[in-house]
């Protein structure tokens, strides 16, 4: 089930990244130190690997098959928690990028604020995220997916993947 493997794995990496993504938010708070490098770097993570990597191929692949062939409580599950959560989170990323530009030329306390808690609110947001996919999401579907679907969800996986 290479579709459920590789989603595990990706929300390794991203979890492993909100653990760098907090500490350069604490070390903003307790020593006053941004690199906006390490921002750029980090937005362009969130853009490239989390976002378009990651999410586009949970919604254009896996919540779509659960969508079309799960019913009610798949649509629950997918539109009314999992979009609205990935959609959330690049609202966070929007505003943070919104704050870093402003920071930069005039970097008040309330801008300082700003980002922290987006960032802070970017990793709280994805950790529980990735929780309720691996422990709830990606369970379900493997459970009630037909086995021929899931090895075309496979298919298209690779495929996915061989086109980012």
């Amino acid at each position: 089930m290479y579709i459920f493997e590789v989603l595990y794995k990706e929300h390794e990496n991203i979890h492993a990244f909100t653990d760098k993504l907090e500490q350069m938010a604490i070390n903003f708070m307790e020593k006053n130190e941004i690199s906006f490098e390490a921002y750029e770097e980090a937005i362009n993570f969130i853009k490239t690997y989390a976002d378009k990597r990651h999410h586009q191929k949970e919604e254009q692949v896996l919540f779509k098959a659960m969508l079309e062939n799960l019913g009610e409580m798949a649509n629950n599950l997918i539109n009314h928690g999992m979009i609205v959560e990935h959609n959330l989170a690049r609202l966070y990323v929007w505003e943070l990028e919104e704050a870093l530009k402003a920071y930069k030329q005039t970097p008040t306390t309330v801008l300082k604020l700003k980002i922290l808690t987006t960032t802070m609110s970017y990793v709280y947001l994805l950790r529980r995220h990735i929780h309720k996919e691996n422990n709830a999401v990606y369970p379900y579907a493997k459970k009630n997916l037909p086995k021929d679907l899931i090895e075309k969800l496979d298919l298209e996986a690779k495929k996915y993947d061989r086109v980012l």
